[in-house]
This record gives C-alpha cells, sequence and structure tokens, in this order.
C-alpha cells in the first residue's frame, strides 16, 4: 500500500505561498454573492461566464421556501428526481439526468463526501439550516473533478459569518410530533470572519412501508453543529476552516434490522494566496466520514453491524489570467478512502491522484472552455477524461452553447470486495455526453429562460441482476432528455419554472429499450412567491410522471405519476421575529417514489425566528 503523501506536498506548498509577496489582496467580506458560481470550473466566475448549466439556491431561498431538508430543496431543481423510502431522515437518492444516484459528485466546502462502501451520499442527514449555499452544476465534470461526475455535481456550502454580530435562533413544531430547535452565531469584520452554528431535529416520523409490515412509526433523530472561521492576512493571504458534524438514530422496517445510527462528518482547512494581480494558489485539505451503525429492535447486530468509511483529501490548485481575456487552471488531487467494518473486505484501502487542467477564453463573441484531467487509482489503473464547450453570444441577447464531454465512476468496495459479492476485477463506469443550449433575457433581464438538450452513453454500468444477483458489468444505458427553465416576475409575482422530458434506456441485453428503474420521464416544478406588507406568501407545485421499478418495466410493478401542492407564508411581526407556516402535500396525495415505501400526507410546520437587525 503506497503511502498518502499530503504532509510532504503541503508543507512544499505553504513554504511557497507564504513566501509570495503581496501585490493584491482577496476580498473575502460576503457580499451579494447571487451571480457568482464556483462549481462549474473549480473557481469563482459570474454564472454568464460559464458555459455549464448550473442552478443556485441561496440561503434567502431556503428562507423563502421554509425548506426543512436538502432533498426538498433539491427536487425544485431542473434534471434532478429522488428517490425516498419512506419519509423525512429515510434514505433518499438523487438522480440527475437519469444517471444514477452513484453518478453525482457531492462537495461540503470543496471536500468530496460520500460511503466509500455504497457509493452513495445520505442527503438526508446533511444538516440544512447550516447551509448558505448551494450550486448544481448538470451534466459531466469528471475533467475537473473526477470520479462519480457523470450526472452532475452538487456543492453545499456551510454558512459563513459576516460584518458585526449576526445572532439567530429559531424553534419549530410540527406534524408528527415534529420538533426543530437552531441556533446561529456569525460575525466578523473586514478581516475575520466566523460561523458557529447547532441544530436539533426529531420526529416520529410515519409507517414507512406500504404494507404495513411494522404497522409502527418510524422516527428519526438528529443533533449537528457546524464551524466555520476565517481571516485574511494583510500579505494576500487567506486562511479559513470549517467542521460540520452531524449525528442521530434512523428507524425504519426491515427483519434483518430496522434502526441505524450514523455520523455526518467534513473537516476542511483552505489556505489562498494571490501571488500577484494574475495568479491565485489554493492548498486545501480534508476528510469526510460516513458512519453507520445497524440495530434490531434497540439490540446491536452481531455481525454486519458497522460501516464506516472515511475519505481523506487534499489539492493544490493555480488559478492564473493569460492574456487579455483568457484564464487557465492546474491542479493536483489527492484522495484516499478507508473502510473499517466488521464485515470482511479483501481490501480496505485505496488511494487515487489526479491532474487537472483547464482554459477558458474569449474571441470575440465566441466563449471557449476546455478541460482534461488524468486519474491513477492503485485499484484499477488509469482514467483520462475530457470536455470541450463553446458558447456564442448574439446580437439579440440569447446565447448558444455546445459542449461534448467524458466522465467514469469507479467502483465502490461493495461492488469490489463486499463479502459473497464482489468483483474484484471490475473496471470504472464510462460515458459520454454531449449538449446543445441556448438561453436569454428579455424585457430587461426580467425574464430569463434556458433550454438544454442532452445526450449521454454510459458503458460498463455495474448492476446486480437476478436472479443470481451476481455483480455484472455489462449493461449499458443512453439518456437523451431536454431541461427547459425560466424565471420572471408577474403582478408582484415571483415564478420560477421548470420542466424535463428525458429518455432513460437501458441499451443492453434482453431489457433493450427498456427505462431505467426510477426515472419518471417527464417532471416539473413551479414556485410562486410575493410579499405583502409584513406577508410572504408562496406556493409549490411539483410533478412527475410514472416510474418503473424492475428492469424489464412490468406494469404491476409500476408507481404512478403524481403531482403535490405545497403552500407557505410567513409575517415579519418585527424588525426581529418571524413566524412562519407550511402546508406540505395540500391535497393529501397518496404516492410512492420508491416501491413499498409510503410518503407522508398532507403534513405542517410552524416556525418562530428571531433575527435582530
Amino acid at each position: 500500500m503506497k503511502s498518502f503523501p499530503l504532509a510532504a506536498v503541503f508543507g512544499t506548498a505553504a513554504v511557497c505561498l507564504l513566501a509570495s509577496p503581496l501585490v493584491l489582496a482577496e476580498d473575502t467580506t460576503p457580499t451579494s454573492l447571487d451571480d457568482i458560481v464556483v462549481t462549474a470550473d473549480r473557481k469563482a466566475q459570474t454564472v454568464d461566464a460559464t458555459l455549464a448549466p448550473v442552478s443556485i439556491i441561496t440561503r434567502a431561498d431556503i428562507e423563502q421556501y421554509q425548506a426543512s431538508s436538502l432533498p426538498d430543496v433539491l427536487r425544485r431543481l431542473p434534471g434532478i428526481t429522488l428517490s425516498n423510502s419512506g419519509g423525512v431522515g429515510k434514505t433518499t437518492s438523487v438522480f440527475i439526468r437519469g444517471t444514477h444516484s452513484s453518478h453525482v459528485l457531492v462537495l461540503v466546502d470543496g471536500i468530496k463526501v460520500g460511503s466509500a462502501t455504497t457509493g452513495s451520499v445520505a442527503f438526508e442527514d446533511l444538516p440544512l439550516d447550516q447551509v448558505e449555499r448551494i450550486e448544481v452544476v448538470r451534466g459531466p465534470r469528471s475533467s475537473l473533478y473526477g470520479s462519480e461526475a457523470i450526472g452532475g455535481v452538487i456543492q453545499i456550502f456551510t454558512r459563513k459569518g459576516g460584518k458585526g454580530f449576526q445572532p439567530e435562533v429559531s424553534v419549530g413544531i410540527g406534524s408528527h410530533n415534529t420538533q426543530q430547535a437552531h441556533a446561529n452565531l456569525a460575525g466578523g469584520d473586514g478581516t475575520t470572519w466566523y460561523n458557529l452554528n447547532a441544530g436539533k431535529d426529531e420526529t416520529d416520523g410515519i409507517n414507512v412501508t406500504a404494507n404495513n409490515r411494522e404497522p409502527d412509526l418510524d422516527g428519526y433523530k438528529r443533533d449537528s453543529v457546524t464551524l466555520r472561521a476565517g481571516h485574511r492576512f494583510a500579505d494576500g493571504t487567506t486562511l479559513e476552516a470549517s467542521a460540520l458534524h452531524a449525528t442521530g438514530e434512523n428507524h425504519f422496517d426491515g427483519s434483518f434490522n430496522n434502526e441505524s445510527h450514523f455520523t455526518q462528518q467534513v473537516l476542511n482547512t483552505k489556505l489562498q494566496h494571490l501571488l500577484n494581480d494574475k495568479v491565485l494558489l489554493t492548498a486545501q485539505l480534508g476528510q469526510a466520514r460516513d458512519d453507520s451503525d445497524n440495530y434490531l429492535n434497540g439490540v446491536p447486530l452481531t455481525a454486519y453491524r458497522t460501516y464506516n468509511t472515511q475519505r481523506n483529501t487534499g489539492t493544490l490548485q493555480a488559478d492564473m489570467a493569460v492574456g487579455a481575456k483568457g484564464t487557465a487552471t492546474l491542479g493536483l488531487d489527492q484522495q484516499q478512502d478507508k473502510v473499517i467494518s466488521d464485515s470482511t473486505y479483501d481490501r480496505t484501502s485505496r488511494d487515487n491522484t489526479g491532474v487537472f487542467a483547464n482554459y477558458q477564453t474569449d474571441i470575440g463573441a465566441t466563449r471557449l472552455d476546455v478541460s482534461a484531467r488524468h486519474d491513477k487509482n492503485e485499484q484499477f489503473g488509469s482514467n483520462n477524461t475530457g470536455n470541450i464547450a463553446v458558447g456564442r453570444d448574439l446580437n439579440n441577447g440569447m446565447r448558444v452553447t455546445a459542449a461534448y464531454g467524458t466522465a467514469f465512476k469507479a467502483p465502490t468496495f461493495n461492488n469490489l470486495y463486499y463479502p459473497f459479492s464482489g468483483d474484484p476485477n471490475l473496471q470504472p463506469e464510462t460515458s459520454q455526453s454531449v449538449e446543445l443550449g441556448v438561453s436569454g433575457k428579455l424585457a430587461g433581464d426580467k425574464v430569463q429562460w434556458s433550454a438544454n438538450a442532452f445526450s449521454n452513453e454510459i458503458d460498463h454500468l455495474i448492476s446486480y441482476p437476478p436472479p443470481d444477483y451476481a455483480v455484472s458489468q455489462t449493461d449499458k444505458a443512453r439518456i437523451r432528455g431536454l431541461e427547459l427553465s425560466a424565471t420572471t416576475q408577474v403582478a408582484g409575482w415571483d415564478i420560477n419554472a421548470n420542466a424535463t422530458v428525458q429518455q432513460p434506456e437501458n441499451r443492453s441485453g434482453t431489457n433493450t429499450g427498456k427505462t431505467l428503474i426510477y426515472r419518471p420521464k417527464q417532471f416539473a416544478n413551479v414556485d410562486v412567491d410575493r410579499e405583502i406588507g409584513k406577508f410572504r406568501v408562496g406556493g409549490s407545485v411539483h410533478a412527475e410522471s410514472q416510474r418503473y421499478t424492475d428492469d424489464a418495466n412490468t406494469e404491476s410493478k409500476k408507481l404512478a405519476g403524481y403531482g403535490t401542492l405545497d403552500l407557505r407564508a410567513d409575517y415579519r411581526v418585527s424588525k426581529d421575529w418571524t413566524v412562519g407556516a407550511k402546508v406540505g402535500n395540500v391535497l393529501n396525495k397518496d404516492y410512492q417514489t420508491s416501491n413499498g415505501y409510503n410518503q407522508d400526507g398532507v403534513n405542517g410546520l410552524v416556525t418562530v425566528k428571531y433575527a435582530p437587525k
């Protein structure tokens, strides 16, 4: 097993950065950053500058929607659907553009998260009250980030303090004995900032299984804390650190186990230095933990109980101005995954090294974006990925774009080594994607719209087909689709709407032409909000077509399409106090997004927030 050379790499980097002369200080003071995106090209730029389709959710959006979970926010975005196993806190899979849930790369403050055993991310366990901003990039991004980024990238930013002291406290109570309590302390000055957030969420839940196999309520509890702090030094160096820790327990129905205790933890340290007015250097170290202990009726399992994974990551990156209109990025990523479990894995650790480069330039009204990456994994060798995108601004305010990209997904430890089912000879899943887009603004930017058509072909898909459910890597898939989105204001109402039409097809074996499981072919969202004096009112409609739950698309195993309506309102009692109320699934729609698992009927939540101005 080769060593993980982060100490030597970052020791050298720190000496180089701190010895650099000051030319220009980076302004890290929080301002209005709604039009700035970091995730698309691994550096800060305006949304208009990036050629990738990007969605941004701000803290203001989260509070306006009165969203209480990360999945609740993500399902509002174009190209994204979910599969949930029984309500709040239950396992939730996120699909971007019809790809598998494991084809989504997820970052928290720049640190890659997720389970190294299952390949999934516990979206349901990440506390939304501690989130400042979410950026979602749709389409392949392996050429910058490596494995997983076949369908897209989701980056979650924890809350960051600003100038002055900014305390905030909120409590909530709702259906199913739901109780919430959150406190946030933020502050700083022109050079230093800090944010400390603590939260407690608890609910009795619903009976998760539709067949009433265990006719009981399946609750969920979570305690969480986040700390983020940073300082900008006079020599142009910025140092920032953050830590997110969430722990709790989840109850569900099952004969082997029906309770799990979890821990999600993300640690991050980032050092940036402006070498001069054209070069920004970044060094970042991080660790992500995904821990799970399983129980049956409150008793710890004697076997197959513990599945803990740890991911250590490090990055060196240089962003440079090239000529009058060009920028270039060069970088090195190191990653080490570890598994600690009472199940016997043939290997419990592996390293990956990735080097990447990106170049962007403007040639008149044409913008070019090219990136390439080489990953070397000690388990299955090397992978090369690339991406090229071209955008053209037209005289009428419209932009047309075209892009081609390749991506890959590394097999998980379960795929490779899980007892009695793993295959250590598996190779990465690979994809090739083509995209065409057009976007524009009307009526003095009051109307913004976009349309993106995409086609993604994925090879070497890993699956466990019946009847023996032995791991296989012969499947292929082709996903074609069209995303439409628009935002505007009509008679004082803010309207945000999107719709996606997709054809996610199996392209191999006896199921060629069949729809991939749990992927609806059509889905849409409409959010409408308005301020009326001290009131703010709004509503959301979410609709999806039918989805299949088996590869053969058996009619008897099909889940029906559905639509839900949510309503919300809040009232500013004073400049410091706000009371909010929301009613979810107002029409009490009975539906499922995962076969055999209930979704909540009509439900409500009332919150009171104190935030002195």
